[in-house]
């Protein structure tokens, strides 16, 4: 599917330049108040707002194209790394450009009859609108100082949005190919949310976990659906998602730090951007660990993280695969911190750190409910220093 095909609408060239003198944020209302096909098609056959690895700005759609190929190598999304990534470029390409209702003039959903997932498609505006809300915010706290500033951190923030949004396509897309979860439609004050249950819950015990375990759920709430999904699936890795051979490597007294239990929540590009973190300081880090060298550092870091989201994480079997010493290793990325008053290991601070400074991965924190958690760690860290250097 060409993503151009799908908005693909003949218009003169006069219309075609009058849009391209529009502001972003005034473009944008264009489609979000009068459903405007054409300001739409200028969206995204000439604005490139997204950058990406250094390269000059790019289209919305050769930067999802660019998204939908690094996924499709991340070790993280499995055997089915492609089908994933094709699907979560389909998702997110229909949240962007699916404008649906020729004779829709407005978007004030408080009137809609039906905003709810079963109709067919995502609706472009409802995201675009989003886009809208969060700027007037940026604003509203730090008001831009000309309009080069205003238009620069319009771009800021759409790109944030739609990356925001890939990420969430991915997890959607991996919840479909995953045989052991199926859609559940939760009418909840006259209006409905779908989401991801696993297949063992039937029946009405699907509602009933769902009253349970979700406090004062509000479809109408920006970002609800994200929130209750978070919350099913932190619950559900813990109570019956999680391999069995994950209780037989790791006691109760040696269970990971809470965000890293979760590949799937997690695991898509975390691990390869702390590996890179470490490699690019290591010399900010302990002699024992600069004589491995940026390369097998690297390994070292990818092999941790795919062993946590395996469920097969023995702290000796790496460190003598890697010819480390425990105390070492135990230093670096020990499991026992947790349960003890000993300091954080230098690989679990590093990457509390990465969630707490990228934009993207800090949003998916927040969203998914491990704030907390990255913040009691950082907290923590404060207490104590490394014997020989930083940790990097």
């Amino acid at each position: 599917m060409k993503l151009l095909e799908v908005i693909g609408t003949q218009v003169n060239s006069t219309s075609k330049v009058w849009y391209r003198n529009f502001p972003l944020v005034n473009l944008i209302k264009q489609i979000v108040e009068k459903s405007d096909r054409f300001a739409l098609e200028e969206f995204h056959h000439n604005r490139t707002l997204f950058g990406y690895k250094g390269r000059p700005p790019l289209l919305f759609v050769d930067y999802l194209n660019e998204l939908r190929e690094s996924t499709a190598r991340r070790v993280w999304i499995g055997p089915n790394a492609d089908e994933v990534a094709e699907r979560a470029y389909d998702l997110t390409a229909d949240k962007f450009s699916n404008l649906r209702g020729d004779n829709e003039s407005s978007l004030d959903v408080q009137n809609e009859s039906d905003w709810n997932v079963k109709r067919k498609g995502a609706d472009c505006r409802l995201y675009f609108k989003a886009f809208l809300d969060r700027l007037a915010l940026s604003f509203e706290t730090e008001p831009p100082a000309n309009d080069i500033e205003e238009e620069a951190r319009a771009a800021m923030i759409m790109h944030g949005l739609v990356r925001r949004h890939f990420y969430l396509s991915v997890l959607e897309a991996k919840r479909e190919a995953n045989p052991f979860r199926s859609r559940y439609y939760w009418s909840v004050k006259g209006r409905t949310i779908c989401v991801w249950l696993p297949v063992s819950l039937e029946g009405r015990e699907r509602r009933a976990w769902l009253e349970k375990n979700i406090d004062k759920p509000e479809p109408r709430r920006s970002g609800e659906r994200e929130r209750i999904q978070g919350i099913i699936d932190r619950k559900w890795v813990r109570e019956g998602f999680v391999p069995l051979r994950e209780n037989t490597h790791l006691s109760n007294e040696e269970r990971l730090p809470p965000w890293l239990e979760s590949g799937e929540t997690f695991g898509i590009s975390l691990a390869e951007v702390v590996a890179e973190e470490k490699a690019g300081n290591i010399h900010r880090q302990r002699r024992s660990i600069r004589r491995l060298g940026k390369e097998r550092l690297k390994q070292l870091v990818l092999r941790i993280f795919k062993d946590v989201s395996g469920g097969e994480y023995e702290d000796g079997k790496v460190a003598r695969d890697f010819m480390l010493s425990k105390a070492t290793f135990s230093r670096f990325a020990g499991s026992r911190w947790l349960q003890t008053e000993s300091a954080i290991p230098d690989l679990w601070l590093n990457t509390a750190e990465v969630l707490s400074t990228h934009p993207t991965f800090r949003e998916v924190a927040i969203t998914t409910g491990f704030w907390k958690e990255v913040q009691s760690t950082l907290e923590r860290s404060d207490l104590y220093c490394g014997e020989e250097t930083s940790h990097g």
